[in-house]
């Protein structure tokens, strides 16, 4: 008797761990996932940061309401972003992550020595730190959207803009 009630048992058990260790890992994944963005943003390379993104993506930029929905969208937009601060760097203070999305707070340092000519932002030399957050969601193991939030007038004050 106690052997077929504890088969079954047995059964819902490990499917429950199969299941747990499964969610698990996709939630490892999905924390490597995130960090390898901001490391990608950090060692300054877009083809490192478009190939974490699906097909069929969008980054947006919160702060200043820009979209980007191509991977070449998004390269360009990295690419300008570096040229106007060549020492970029982002800290990873945390990341938080689930099946299909992360969350990463971060740390934008840099210093402002070229500035942005598109955008009347002279180069300052003025060093300056921004605290922020991506949320990114995940499907199949690619970023579909990212969104950045951050304070654009820290930026701009920390940059000697205002």
């Amino acid at each position: 008797m106690k052997r077929k009630i504890s088969f079954p048992i047995a059964v819902v058990i490990l499917m429950f761990l199969f299941g747990c260790n499964e969610s698990s890992q996709k939630i490892r994944d999905n924390e490597a996932l995130a960090k390898a963005a901001l490391d990608a943003w950090s060692s300054h390379d877009s083809g490192n940061l478009t190939a974490l993104f699906a097909d069929s993506c969008l980054y947006e930029e919160v702060a200043t309401g820009r979209k980007f929905n191509t991977k070449r969208a998004i390269a360009d937009y990295f690419d300008r972003t570096i040229a106007g601060v060549p020492d970029s760097d982002f800290e990873i203070v945390d990341v938080i992550a689930s099946e299909n999305m992360a969350m990463v707070e971060w740390v934008w340092t840099g210093t402002n020595t070229v500035g942005w000519a598109n955008m009347n932002i002279p180069a300052t030399n003025k060093h300056f730190e921004v605290r922020g957050v991506s949320v990114m969601d995940i499907e199949n193991n690619r970023i579909s959207k990212n969104r950045d939030y951050w304070d654009w007038n820290t930026f701009l004050k920390g940059i000697g803009v205002e």
